[in-house]
């Protein structure tokens, strides 16, 4: 049964329940809803370099999965967003803004999308907003509701002040797991960087901080960066396998030494995700395995797997992240000899692509 606000139960309750419980929020922002008379609240987060998602009450999946397909953030496709930039606006906007928005559209995406679901009208207002992100507060009403009244658009702001207050409370206690995460790694002696939503990094270990100071590991924009501009395209794209949805593992990022070998493998994997949960927990986890191979790696995959020294050596380099032409240039065999070089790699150590075979090189170079 829905929380309401009226039963009892006052708003700053009602919402500081959800962020302590954030499965409460829909009941909350459903509560505001019925308190303005509305079709439906909504919270939602976007913007340069932050993570977006959208909460809206009693919704039609079918209006979240075509909001997906539509660009939201932009001020040329989303008349909300544009009427958010309309010079001297009040904090709460409203239709009448939403009217002086809708000239300046080049798109009709968005128009189409409020008209398929009927929710052209409504108000809202920041709850937090900076260079990294927005997060906002708003109210979606159908033709029925009408254009907001100045009472409605009263009680809006009285509830927005609350939820603004439950928004810092749960971005502090989600703040908190990268603390508490660094914490744990810590006491594991591994080199580790948290990273949020966004693929900032937002927490580290000991180790972690070491390799930026004394490799060409580096932050660029709160992101993990190389010196060398490859290796960071590689990383950034890890990072936004490991933290956007679908998250899963990205393929190890391998950074060579002035040999070829492996100097550092970093393997980025998701964190689980929370229902409900605001962009500024932990998402992912970036995992450093230092040390370049030597003679006793490829001992190791000699050893394990039975491969000959040239598969071995092969194997490294492949890890190194050098190209197969790289790799038959420097062994001085041609490409066809490579190849089934590499087969008899696959067949021994039972990979079946490339990346498999890194993250076991990886593995065994710890």
């Amino acid at each position: 049964m829905a929380a309401r606000a009226d039963a009892g139960e006052s708003w700053s309750e009602l919402f500081l329940s959800a962020a302590l419980e954030p499965e409460k929020w829909h009941d909350a922002i459903r509560a505001m809803a019925v308190a303005t008379r509305s079709r439906h609240g909504q919270l939602i987060g976007f913007g340069p370099g932050a993570a977006s998602f959208n909460w809206i009450s009693d919704v039609d999946t079918g209006l979240i999965e075509k909001s997906v397909a539509i660009d939201q953030s932009r001020a040329d496709t989303n008349f909300r967003v544009a009427a958010d930039t309309i010079a001297d606006r009040p904090d709460i906007v409203h239709e009448s803004h939403y009217d002086i928005a809708r000239q300046g559209l080049r798109t009709d995406d968005y128009l189409d999308m409020c008209s398929d679901f009927d929710i052209f009208d409504g108000c809202q207002t920041r709850i937090l907003a900076g260079q990294q992100g927005m997060i906002g507060l708003a109210l979606l009403r159908d033709s029925k509701d009408g254009r907001t009244t100045q009472e409605q658009r009263d009680t809006f702001g009285e509830i927005s002040g609350h939820v603004r207050t439950a928004v810092r409370l749960q971005k502090a206690i989600e703040e908190q797991g990268f603390a508490l995460l660094s914490g744990t790694f810590e006491t594991m002696d591994r080199a580790c960087w948290l990273l949020d939503a966004a693929g900032r990094v937002a927490g580290m270990t000991p180790r972690a901080e070491t390799l930026l100071s004394s490799t060409r590991l580096r932050l660029d924009g709160g992101r993990l960066a190389s010196d060398r501009a490859d290796e960071s395209r590689i990383m950034a794209l890890a990072a936004k396998t490991a933290v956007e949805p679908p998250a899963r593992a990205a393929d190890p990022v391998a950074l060579a030494d002035e040999e070829g070998g492996v100097a550092i493998m970093i393997e980025f994997y998701p964190l689980p995700a929370r229902p409900w949960s605001l962009p500024f927990a932990p998402r992912a986890v970036a995992v450093a395995r230092v040390g370049a191979p030597t003679d006793r790696h490829l001992q190791l995959l000699m050893n394990t797997f039975r491969l000959t020294r040239a598969e071995a050596d092969i194997a490294i380099r492949l890890a190194a992240g050098q190209s197969r032409q790289d790799i038959a240039s420097a062994r001085s065999v041609s490409t066809e000899t490579l190849k089934a070089q590499l087969r008899s790699i696959y067949d021994k150590t039972g990979c079946n692509r490339e990346s498999q075979l890194v993250r076991l090189v990886g593995l065994l170079s710890n």
